[in-house]
């Protein structure tokens, strides 16, 4: 990829839907967003083996977010935080770039700090609940 094709994070996005729905929206003031998909590694070494071997197994779907406590978006993030419904989540690095994303329903937690020096804050952790979706390489081309 040529340098021009980078993009700044700065129009990044993360949606949702509270309902588990597909009709996602952006969760306001939501400043950083991260996503790990690391798959798990297990150890399958024999006797006589030279070296460690592994396989791998299921991705691990989770990550983590951050903003600022604005109580005009409706608390929202904290009604699905104590709901019992999975939510629905649509995170893109790119807003301009509404195809690429990563979505699925989602287990969250959440949290908000008060600072006496510093802003208001919010942030949690996120983990799959059920199948995600991630942007295919043709997707990536194509933007």
């Amino acid at each position: 990829m040529a340098a021009p094709d980078r993009i700044h994070g700065k129009n990044g996005e993360m949606k949702m839907d509270p309902s588990g729905g597909v009709t996602a929206v952006t969760v306001a003031s939501i400043n950083k967003w991260d996503l790990d998909m690391s798959t798990e590694k297990v150890k399958v070494t024999c006797f006589g083996d030279p070296n460690h071997v592994y396989v791998q197994g299921l991705p691990d779907i989770k990550g983590t977010y951050a903003g600022d406590f604005d109580p005009a978006d409706g608390l929202v993030i904290f009604d699905v935080a104590f709901g019992t419904v999975q939510p629905t989540l649509e995170l893109l690095p790119s807003s301009l770039l509404p195809l690429i994303k990563f979505s699925g329903k989602a287990l969250l937690d959440t949290k908000i700090a008060v600072d006496a020096s510093g802003a208001v804050t919010i942030g949690g952790a996120f983990v799959a609940a059920g199948p995600w979706t991630i942007p295919a390489s043709a997707l990536l081309a194509a933007a």
